[in-house]
């Protein structure tokens, strides 16, 4: 008898899930961020005491699940160039901390609420300069500088089914369970909708819009630094080419494909200004040329 609730319970949560989840996508169910204008390099954000708590127990999470390297050559690497790209964007890199973890096998950049970002060594196996791995920092600054990864914020319509959804569950579970099971409070229906969405911190997957203009902010913060644009325009073409590479990108790319990454970045960098083209370096110019003249 016992078993039999068990399952029952299982599949009333799984119906109760999928059918929350559906309406919550039916309800176009977070408001959207207003769009930024192209090449606009957004100001610096300052985290509130909370964000800052909140990132720091993210990253003893992560120690607790990778090796934390601050001693090798790569993570002197990293950090200058941080510097590099923090300045290009007009940031204190003071106000953010850049972690490497020792994991061959994750190949990840990612930002997080708070001015942190991490970064995996697996990374170092797929990039072929220092130049890819700047344009790939590059990218998690603009999504942080863009606020991409703040909070969720839902609309009314939203919210009510939020509620709707966490009386059924409670009730369903109550009666299934004859009793023996009770859920009181709210939020519960939120918490598994920003799950299942990738909406929390780590897992977070930006939209098209967002990718659009993290790809401008990248290209623009990239043009005024030391590294080439070029060569995270490289690095996703790469991807796209390579069967066995786009497989390694996978968690890095998100659910944004390699070959829309590069249709993102080809349109950034051919509404580059002039004189931005200017301070790229030789070989981002000449690859800026041959993509206007493909495009045209």
């Amino acid at each position: 008898m016992q078993w039999q609730v068990m399952r029952l319970l299982k599949q009333q949560i799984k119906q109760n899930i999928l059918t929350g989840i559906g309406l919550l996508l039916l309800a176009a169910c977070t408001v959207q961020q207003a769009r930024l204008p192209p090449g606009t390099v957004p100001m610096a954000y300052v985290p509130t005491i909370m964000e800052e708590d909140r990132a720091q127990e993210i990253f003893v999470g992560l120690k607790e699940d990778y090796a934390l390297d601050v001693t090798s050559l790569h993570s002197d690497e990293l950090q200058a160039m941080f510097n590099n790209l923090a300045a290009a964007a007009g940031i204190k890199a003071v106000n953010w901390d850049v972690h490497l973890f020792d994991d061959p096998k994750m190949v990840d950049v990612r930002a997080i609420r708070g001015n942190h970002i991490f970064v995996w060594s697996g990374i170092f196996d797929v990039v072929e300069s220092r130049d890819e791995i700047a344009g790939l920092l590059a990218c998690e600054i603009a999504h942080s500088l863009a606020r991409h990864n703040q909070p969720v914020e839902f609309n009314m319509a939203t919210e009510i089914l939020f509620g709707v959804t966490d009386v059924t569950a409670s009730l369903g579970l109550m009666i299934l369970s004859q009793g023996a099971i009770a859920v009181s409070g709210s939020g519960m229906s939120r918490w598994l909708y920003v799950e299942v969405a990738d909406f929390d911190a780590l897992d977070r997957v930006y939209d098209e819009q967002q990718v659009q203009e993290m790809a401008d902010i990248a290209i623009n913060i990239l043009a005024y630094s030391d590294y080439s644009p070029a060569s995270l325009l490289s690095f996703w073409k790469r991807a796209e080419a390579d069967t066995k590479m786009k497989r390694r990108v996978k968690r890095l790319s998100r659910k944004i494909s390699p070959a829309e990454r590069v249709a993102y970045l080809k349109a950034a960098m051919q509404g580059m200004p002039l004189e931005q083209e200017q301070i790229a370096e030789p070989a981002a110019v000449d690859e800026l040329a041959s993509l206007s003249n493909n495009l045209l």
